[in-house]
């Protein structure tokens, strides 16, 4: 029955060392398809949570007052941090708001850039990092950001790739490169604010395809999205945006042949002007737009005064061409040829050199060269991810084949046991005939050593609860036990030829290869091989005291000379389980 025990739990253990192995491959392969994330949710303080809606709804001036209200110090954690940051760049830029510096910026990008759970707000915080740089006179370093957030922005996350996209845009319309690559942008940031929707940036990239239309000639087109830009802007009430429209619109209509048209624009931009909702950097524009229509309508005094609010050194290239324009135009209502002779070719040679500005150059080949890295960055993923592949794959394939050797050698180690288990049972069959013919010696033998425990039980439970005399009479009564009881010759012989049946000839073999042993020493070790309690070894063997027992022990192992000890000696020789009770 014990090697029988032992069969089914190392079966259960098997089992469960190829469930314990199964756990660990799904754990690693679970670790392997998570490895790459890591996030999680940031509890936010709710003042810049507000800001965000703000922002959101395009109140950016609301949004400002509530951001510039908080310590940035004494917000609690560097997310909190980071957001504010985040949140207060944008604000800022929207209101206007000179920046001079990316060192408030760079506090959200490099905290976002280390928490990949934030990939919305890594996105933004490049953009508004390319803003600032935009701002801060490095168009090409703008542009390469902007890549940048495209690349890494979510596919869903429409706003913030058509927001980009209309920045990139505007860098190719504002440096004037003339291969409809601002047209390309503005239409494409169209399309993902048509997703969200968003009616105020819908209405903002169609007043810039229309713009951009009208710089490349194309009128016809450029009157569609303008007028279109004009409407949505009017039916959600956004008087910046609707101004910003008219006055691009205003822009189409001043070179008209059409005095209609000249009159049009001229009441356009006058209205702006007078108004609350004229943009402030627009406002030099404006008043050449203004300028321009009052000179080609022949109302010069009024061309001049408006182009005598301007300083020509506070204008940028592009609007320097347009003041010369202007003064051109004057110059030539009032008939002073030498004038507008040298204002055109002032106002030309400006053109040409805006043309010919090899920054247009650098635009393009800084979006190339981004482009290329990213197709060799994908292709490196993919490469990666095959290859990881191909190691999962390898990886399985070791497992499966250790695995199938591990079943394999259990396999032939279980058959093994099962074969030492049909040994056993011939072994108990041969020996079957002999414990018969050893019964009756047996029974007797059990029933000597159940007479001497009763005695001693009966012994223990008298003395056990007297405390004073206790010991004294205890060992008289147990001497008086111990001459009712003792054994002679013939139980020892008895005794010995059991011993000798169930293990193998120990006694036997143990007389003949220790000759030390003395005839007591044999008694002893037959009684200890049957596994008695030291209180029946004590009274068959004439012992009033336990260690008289436990030395006895120690001196038959020392006269066998055993190293291990007797309990070791005496396994050698177990081969069947014993039938002493």
């Amino acid at each position: 029955m014990g090697l029988k025990s032992e069969f089914f739990a190392n079966f259960v253990i098997m089992n469960t060392k190829m469930d314990i192995i199964v756990v660990v491959i799904l754990a690693a392969l679970a670790l392997f398809q998570s490895c790459n994330y890591r996030g999680g949710t940031n509890h936010y303080d709710k003042r810049l949570s507000k800001a965000d809606s703000l922002m959101r709804a395009n109140n950016p001036d609301s949004a400002l007052q509530v951001l510039e209200a908080i310590n940035a110090s004494r917000l609690d954690g560097a997310a909190n941090r980071a957001y504010h940051a985040l949140l207060l760049t944008q604000a800022q830029y929207r209101c206007y708001v000179d920046i001079n510096s990316d060192s408030t910026i760079n506090v959200a990008l490099n905290y976002y850039k280390h928490h990949r759970g934030e990939q919305e707000k890594l996105t933004r915080a490049y953009i508004y990092k390319g803003v600032v740089t935009e701002v801060m006179g490095e168009p090409e370093a703008a542009m390469a950001i902007y890549k940048q957030a495209i690349s890494i922005a979510a596919p869903d996350d429409h706003f913030n790739l058509g927001y980009t996209k209309m920045r990139i845009g505007s860098l190719y319309s504002d440096h004037l490169v003339a291969d409809s690559s601002d047209i390309v942008f503005f239409k494409a940031a169209l399309h993902h604010f048509e997703q969200v929707p968003d009616s105020f940036y819908i209405a903002n990239c169609m007043s810039m395809i229309g713009r951009s239309y009208n710089a490349n000639s194309q009128v016809d087109s450029s009157l569609i999205y303008l007028e279109r830009a004009s409407d949505i802007a009017h039916n959600c009430q956004e008087m910046d945006l609707e101004m910003s429209s008219l006055s691009y619109l205003a822009d189409l209509k001043m070179y008209s042949s059409n005095r209609h048209d000249i009159e049009l624009a001229k009441s356009i931009v006058l209205s702006i002007l007078e108004s609350s909702y004229c943009p402030s950097t627009r406002r030099d524009h404006l008043k050449l737009v203004a300028a321009y229509t009052l000179a080609r309508l022949n109302m010069v005094d009024s061309a001049s005064l408006y182009l005598s609010q301007i300083k020509e050194e506070n204008l940028n290239d592009e609007l320097k061409v347009f003041y010369h324009d202007c003064c051109a135009e004057i110059a030539q209502c009032c008939g002073d040829i030498d004038l507008f002779k040298k204002h055109n070719d002032t106002s030309h040679h400006l053109a040409d050199s805006l043309v010919t500005n090899n920054l247009q150059q650098r635009l393009r080949e800084v979006e190339t060269k981004f482009d290329n890295e990213e197709l060799e960055k994908q292709s490196l993923q993919y490469r990666n991810r095959w290859l990881m592949s191909l190691l999962g794959i390898s990886l399985l394939v070791i497992v499966i084949i250790a695995m199938k050797h591990y079943i394999n050698s259990r396999s032939r180690e279980l058959q093994e046991r099962q074969d030492t288990i049909e040994r056993l049972r011939d072994d108990v069959a041969q020996l079957t005939p002999r414990l018969i013919a050893l019964k009756t010696l047996s029974d007797e033998l059990k029933d000597t050593i159940r007479h001497q425990v009763e005695v001693y039980t009966q012994l223990v439970e008298k003395f056990a609860s007297e405390k004073e005399k206790a010991k004294k009479d205890f060992n008289k009564a147990f001497e008086q036990s111990y001459s009712i009881s003792n054994m002679n010759e013939s139980f020892w012989v008895g005794l010995r030829t059991y011993v000798n049946s169930q293990y193998n000839n120990i006694i036997d073999e143990s007389i003949a290869t220790y000759p030390a042993l003395n005839k007591t020493d044999i008694n002893y070790l037959a009684l200890y091989c049957c596994g008695l309690p030291t209180s029946v070894i004590m009274a068959c063997m004439g012992y009033k005291e336990a260690h008289s027992a436990y030395n006895k022990k120690r001196r038959v192992a020392e006269a066998m000379n055993l190293q291990a000890g007797l309990d070791s000696y005496i396994m050698q020789y177990n081969s069947i389980d014993q039938i002493i009770e």
